[in-house]
């Protein structure tokens, strides 16, 4: 089944990534790079960011 994106969900998205982004760096700056918080806020972020970049390749496919 093809399924394709509008604007909103990927600008969503993008917003998500900024804000769980600069979360994880304040963390970092107050908890250090090492904690469990800012750890766990980094793998989220990873999660957001595969998800927009696999939007992006289904859409060039």
């Amino acid at each position: 089944m093809f399924f394709r994106f509008n604007y909103d969900e990927k600008n969503d998205l993008l917003n998500i990534i900024a804000t769980v982004r600069e979360e994880m760096i304040r963390t970092g700056m107050k908890e250090g790079l090492t904690s469990t918080n800012t750890i766990t806020l980094s793998q989220r972020l990873d999660e957001y960011i595969a998800k927009y970049q696999a939007i992006l390749i289904r859409e060039l496919a």
